[in-house]
């Protein structure tokens, strides 16, 4: 029976998300980027002043004005680098949201994401990676919900 649930205790640690990402688009040319902490616990998010400082990054894939597309495009996650600290904490629950204007064409979101958990447990510092097509989420914004009085 104990071997049974340290075999399983473990298995549930790495299945559970600690760090939700979501993107969403506002009409006209605006991108939401919203981060979750979807912990129990307290969570330092660490954010980059620069593209160089390999702490949690944003970047785009965009398409420029001849159709040509240009990779992973630096924007990053702070909302002021100069009055932002580079240690974004958040409470159980607690999102953290910022916006991006859209003057050329984006069509993916490099997300990573480096925090760390303060748990009854020593601290633990996670990694957070995802691509976001951009594309799909730009087409779920213009498509109109179908209501009931629709389908009849």
């Amino acid at each position: 029976m104990i071997l049974v649930m340290l075999y399983i205790f473990p298995m549930t640690l790495f299945t559970q998300e600690d760090v939700s990402v979501k993107f969403s688009f506002k009409r006209p040319n605006e991108f939401v980027c919203e981060i979750q902490n979807m912990t129990e616990y307290e969570m330092s998010i660490l954010l980059s002043k620069e593209e160089a400082e390999g702490h949690s990054d944003l970047y785009f894939d965009i398409v420029g004005l001849r159709n040509d597309t240009t990779r992973n495009v630096y924007y990053g996650l702070m909302q002021d680098v100069n009055n932002q600290s580079q240690i974004l904490r958040l409470n159980s629950g607690e999102s953290y949201t910022i916006s991006y204007k859209e003057y050329f064409r984006f069509i993916k979101a490099h997300v990573y994401i480096k925090y760390g958990v303060r748990s009854p447990t020593p601290i633990f510092v996670a990694h957070y990676r995802k691509t976001f097509d951009l594309n799909e989420v730009r087409r779920r914004a213009y498509c109109r919900p179908v209501l009931k009085e629709d389908e009849e």
